[in-house]
């Protein structure tokens, strides 16, 4: 009986090795390597972050901004019952996974304070879909990530233009990057 056991484990972990062993075939039955395939991986992770980012050009500045926008990231995320609140840990969690930056407090000095939570002040805000045109490794082993995007703002008509953001890897986050500036080409630029 304990034969077949260790029989049967060797034979599980030799099938585990010659499957990982295998390279990816595509429809075509022609084979890929895995340089694209890691390189499709790092680019749907980026556009991940990039759609889940609301902080731009010198917005990266302020502590208070950062949180301000982030804030809008995580609107599905807001209390139930307070649906103009949202816990101050989730908005923390994000910030520092997103962008890095570790805040012990947050500083909500509305009218509207709630211990423990973070209040949504009403306002319109502008969304950004990206979409990555371009993934440069730098030396330092950061990657510089070109994107095109459609910016649709809540009191203007819908606009194309570009970005350029800074990603440095981060184990601790729960991206595996955080970004470190999205400089985005605003609409005037741009004419």
């Amino acid at each position: 009986m304990k034969k077949r056991l260790v029989l049967a484990a060797v034979l599980l972990c030799v099938l585990t090795l010659f499957s990982c062993a295998f390279i990816p075939a595509s429809a075509d039955g022609s084979v890929q390597s895995a340089a694209p395939v890691a390189e499709k991986i790092l680019s749907a992770r980026f556009l991940n972050m990039l759609n889940r980012n609301f902080v731009y050009n010198e917005d990266f500045a302020s502590a208070d901004i950062i949180v301000e926008d982030s804030v809008l990231a995580l609107l599905d995320l807001r209390e139930e019952n307070a649906p103009d609140y949202i816990a101050d840990t989730v908005v923390i969690g994000f910030v520092n996974d997103m962008y890095g930056i570790e805040l012990a407090d947050i500083n909500d000095n509305s009218n509207a304070h709630k211990d423990g939570f973070v209040y949504i002040a009403p306002h319109g805000f502008t969304s950004y879909l990206h979409t990555v045109t371009d993934i440069k490794e730098n030396e330092d082993g950061s990657f510089t990530v070109l994107s095109a995007v459609t910016v649709t703002p809540h009191d203007d008509a819908e606009y194309s233009t570009v970005a350029e953001t800074l990603f440095v890897k981060n184990e601790k986050s729960a991206f595996g990057y955080n970004i470190i500036y999205s400089n985005i080409e605003s609409k005037e630029n741009l004419i």
